[in-house]
């Protein structure tokens, strides 16, 4: 049997068994993935030590509560997408642990224009849910700064041509999204 064939399959059983909240689980994926989680946190949290407690602490909420993969589409956009959002939630608590507000912005702005991004945000936010898993790794890594393209195309298995049409089709879905809201 080839051995690419046999890894893909084995990556799916690792996901279901990771839904299923099999301790194991998360041991085998640590060792298999782990040091690509960490680097991939140390993108955003820029700190080698920080960049560890973000994936640890991801790895224990998921014994605490399972994660849900069902509609995972490969280990890898799974796992990007999951150290993606712990690492932001990570540097939330760090900036307001240490005061500073969320975001950086100009308190001299007009009111009408916070209410205006706020609603866009929530508009976007709100988009972004109902887009594929896929489609958000993309938008989120690409527009975030979190990935190159190639570690992109990496993480996600495709060529060149693929990211650049995926990445298109998921700025139109997008845009459909919000002119529905």
């Amino acid at each position: 049997m080839n051995p690419q064939s046999t890894a893909p399959e084995s990556d799916q059983a690792l996901l279901n068994a990771l839904g299923r909240g099999e301790t194991e689980a998360i041991a085998t994926l640590y060792m298999r993935h782990g040091a690509r989680m960490v680097a991939f946190a140390g993108r955003y949290v820029r700190d080698s030590a920080a960049a560890e407690d973000v994936v640890i602490g991801l790895l224990g909420r998921w014994l605490e509560r399972p994660p849900q993969v069902r509609d995972a589409e490969s280990i890898s956009a799974f796992l990007a997408t999951s150290v993606y959002h712990a690492a932001v939630d990570w540097i939330r608590r760090e900036r307001a642990e240490r005061g500073q507000l969320p975001r950086a912005g100009s308190a001299e702005q007009p009111p009408r224009a916070h209410v205006d991004r706020v609603d866009m945000r929530s508009r976007l936010a709100a988009a972004m849910v109902k887009l594929s898993a896929r489609e958000r790794l993309l938008l989120e890594t690409h527009y975030g700064r979190a990935l190159t393209t190639e570690e992109c195309m990496e993480q996600l298995g495709i060529s060149r041509a693929a990211f650049h049409q995926r990445l298109h089709r998921a700025r139109s879905h997008l845009a459909e999204l919000l002119e529905v809201d």
